[in-house]
């Protein structure tokens, strides 16, 4: 009887939560793309651009998938210690991606997105990693898209990449990677009529 009862409970409890209405209940997958994406940024001050890609499912107006990105670029030099020359500067995360893209049938039409994400900051000499430290990556994005052809997208977003955990990198923080983008996006993929 002890064990019949919190069972007989349990089954309960999770016939009641099955039968609420959800966050997600009335979503319909409506299709999935595949994405490669071009970010423009500054990190420690020098701008360039962070390339990488990603994928996810379009449940109307959502979409939910992943992404990930990366860069190898400035050349950052530490000027005092025993540390002291250049090294390459490698960036790179991954991680969740979401966003609603309300009212896509039109030419132009609306167009956000958040990439939250996890990766590492590298300062590298002769191809070997003298110093590494693990991040976190939050990127909001907003702006536009334009529907090219039924299959392709291009998105145009100004956003801003915040960082945290830059803590060992000889004269780098989180400041010197967060900085505003400016992001071109292609997304390519089976869309049905209604996304």
């Amino acid at each position: 009887m002890r064990k019949i009862l919190p069972l007989a409970i349990s089954l309960l409890i999770i016939g009641q939560l099955s039968a609420q209405e959800t966050l997600f209940n009335n979503l319909d997958v409506t299709g999935a793309f595949g994405a490669v994406i071009v970010e423009t940024g500054a990190i420690n001050g020098e701008v360039g651009a962070d390339v990488g890609g990603g994928g996810a499912l379009i449940m109307s107006p959502v979409f939910i998938g992943g992404y990930g990105m990366g860069t190898s670029y400035p050349v950052h030099t530490i000027t005092q210690g025993d540390d002291a020359g250049e090294y390459d500067l490698k960036f790179g995360h991954g991680g969740l991606w979401m966003g609603i893209v309300p009212k896509s049938d039109k030419l132009i039409h609306f167009y956000g997105s958040t990439k939250i994400g996890w990766g590492k900051a590298r300062l590298r000499q002769d191809k070997d990693n003298v110093f590494t430290d693990r991040v976190f990556v939050l990127t909001p994005e907003l702006g536009f898209e334009v529907n090219l052809t039924e299959w392709l997208k291009m998105t145009f977003t100004g956003g801003y990449r915040w960082v945290n955990g830059a803590t060992r990198l000889q004269e780098l923080d989180n400041d010197d990677f967060s900085s505003p983008l400016g992001t071109i996006t292609f997304r390519m993929g089976g869309f049905t009529d209604d996304f």
